[in-house]
């Protein structure tokens, strides 16, 4: 197994700890989470770059590393349902979930063909706007966590608008979702166009 590939496996069992640390009550739990987040968003950016580097990408690594990817923003968005429920709808996650399912399968049945599905340009920009968005609502608990411990930190401009502006660019990240998944299903109609 290359390097790249043990980088992407490492970020499949950070939700392992990420989701303890946000859904406890544990002191600094939700600062945790953030710092979880954002070292598994680091290794993704770190997986790609070394194997661009080394000139080692392979089919697994195709395959895994968009894997990790919905694993790690499927596991936050759900916990957000419960964490920030006036941001976080369940039907958002619904779709986002759904079209990663559908993308999924679209790539196991390009595998039983021998194709392998590279992630398009869309997709990339979908899940780097979904781990910029879910970052921010990372910071924005953690800025509530820290707040009840140093009280000079409350803002309550912060508090006051920031749910409604997140909530905004929830609804931004479904619909980038949706059109992603349309895109996928138009450019490879004809792996599935032959089984209906």
């Amino acid at each position: 197994m290359n390097a790249a590939n043990k980088i992407t496996l490492t970020r499949i069992f950070i939700p392992f700890l990420f989701i303890p640390a946000l859904m406890s009550d544990l002191p600094y739990g939700k600062t945790i989470a953030l710092a979880l987040f954002v070292i598994a968003s680091i290794s993704d950016w770190l997986d790609g770059y070394v194997a661009r580097k080394l000139n080692i990408t392979s089919d697994f690594g195709s395959l895994i590393d968009p894997l990790a990817d919905k694993i790690l923003v499927s596991a936050a968005l759900i916990c957000f349902i419960a964490v920030v429920p006036e941001v976080v709808k369940p039907w958002y996650v619904v779709v986002i979930i759904s079209r990663d399912f559908l993308v999924t399968g679209l790539r196991l049945l390009a595998a039983k063909k021998d194709t392998v599905m590279a992630a398009e340009a869309i997709g990339k920009h979908k899940t780097g706007w979904q781990m910029s968005i879910i970052i921010t609502t990372l910071v924005y608990l953690s800025y509530q966590e820290l707040s009840q411990y140093f009280p000079a930190i409350h803002l309550n401009f912060i508090f006051e608008y920031t749910p409604f502006a997140l909530k905004i660019l929830y609804l931004g990240i479904v619909a980038l979702t949706m059109i992603s998944g349309a895109l996928y299903l138009w450019r490879y109609r004809s792996l599935y166009k032959q089984n209906v």
